[in-house]
C-alpha cells in the first residue's frame, strides 16, 4: 500500500469516528492514541493514576467532540486538534485536584513555580511534540516485532541501548555479520511503519 492509500485510509478512520462512532475505528483510535496521552500526562509530573485517569477524560472528551473536527491538511493535522483537547484535560483536571487541597505546595514544581502557570497549550504542544518523535518509533516496533526472531529483537533492543555491532556480537553469541543482517532486516520493515504511522495518525 502506498502512503496516498495509507493516507486516505486514516481520513476514512476519522470520518467513521466523526458520523457514526464505528465501534472498530474507536478501537483503533483508543490503540493508537492512549498510551501517547498517558506519556504526555506523565511527562507533565502527574503519577500513574492521575495520568490514567486524563487519558479516560481526553478520550471520552473526543468521543464526543469530533465532530468538531474537520480535518484539512493546510489547516493543521489530527495530532494538533487532539494535543489542544489534551492540554485542556490536563488543566482542568489539575484545577479540580487543585481544590481538594489546602496547600497549594502541592502542586508546586521543582523550581517553585505554580504548575498551572507550566501547563500553557505552547508548554504542552512542546512536550507532545517531543513524545510523539519518540513513540511512534516504539509503536512502529511494537507493530512490527513479531515478524523478528528473538535474536534479532534482542539486537534491536541493544541497539537502542547504545551497545556496539562488536559488543552485540559478544553480548548474543553470534556473528558480526549476523548483527549487521539483522539491522538491516530491522531497518527495512521499521522506517516503512514508521512513515505510514506518521501519515496514518496525523
Amino acid at each position: 500500500m502506498n502512503e496516498e492509500s495509507v493516507y486516505k485510509t486514516r481520513v476514512t478512520l476519522l470520518q467513521k469516528l466523526k458520523d457514526n462512532h464505528d465501534d472498530a475505528a474507536w478501537s483503533d483510535f483508543a490503540y493508537y492514541y492512549r498510551n501517547y496521552v498517558y506519556n504526555i500526562a506523565r511527562r507533565m509530573n502527574f503519577g500513574h493514576d492521575d495520568a490514567n485517569e486524563i487519558v479516560q477524560l481526553v478520550l471520552l472528551k473526543s468521543w464526543k467532540k469530533l465532530g468538531e473536527f474537520d480535518y484539512d491538511s493546510e489547516k493543521g493535522r489530527f495530532r494538533g486538534w487532539l494535543c489542544r483537547v489534551t492540554g485542556n484535560e490536563i488543566r482542568n483536571y489539575f484545577r479540580d485536584q487543585k481544590k481538594r487541597f489546602v496547600s497549594i505546595e502541592n502542586f508546586k514544581t521543582e523550581d517553585g513555580h505554580d504548575f498551572l502557570e507550566q501547563s500553557t497549550q505552547p508548554e504542552v504542544e512542546k512536550i507532545a511534540e517531543e513524545e510523539w518523535e519518540e513513540y511512534v518509533p516504539r509503536l512502529a516496533w511494537k507493530n512490527i516485532q513479531g515478524s523478528f526472531g528473538e535474536n534479532a529483537r534482542q539486537t534491536y533492543k541493544l541497539f537502542l541501548e547504545e551497545k556496539t555491532p562488536e559488543e552485540i556480537a559478544e553480548i548474543l553469541h553470534i556473528s558480526i555479520n549476523t548483527v549487521y543482517a539483522h539491522k538491516k532486516r530491522i531497518k527495512e520493515k521499521l522506517l516503512p511503519e514508521i512513515r505510514r504511522l506518521k501519515i496514518e495518525l496525523g
